[in-house]
């Protein structure tokens, strides 16, 4: 499972490459590749949809299974977007997630 190191967490609250285990990069990296096919397959039902409720009912779904996916990967939503969030600012970072969402 997946640890949150918050003693590494710098002032901004975001986290550096160095910072994030292999291990938590890979777990967030199969919870991108699983959360990348929800998306697409939320785009292909919504366009399938004929009414507002059923859009709703659709994107609700999703984000259940989104935060199912991220889930049993080990980590908490928190981590999830903390990670995320890093990787917008650290290259370094965004590729090892990349990279491991390439692998999943």
């Amino acid at each position: 499972m997946a640890k949150s190191n918050s003693s590494a967490q710098h002032s901004d609250g975001l986290l550096q490459s160095s910072d994030v285990s292999d291990e938590t990069v890979s777990h967030v990296g199969k919870a991108v590749a699983h959360i990348l096919k929800l998306r697409q397959t939320l785009e292909e039902n919504m366009a399938a949809a004929r009414t507002e409720e059923e859009r709703q009912s659709i994107a609700e779904q999703v984000e259940t299974a989104a935060v199912t996916a991220i889930g049993d990967q080990g980590l908490s939503i928190d981590e999830y977007n903390q990670v995320i969030a890093s990787a917008r600012d650290d290259a370094e970072l965004e590729e090892r997630v990349l990279m491991a969402c390439r692998a999943a």
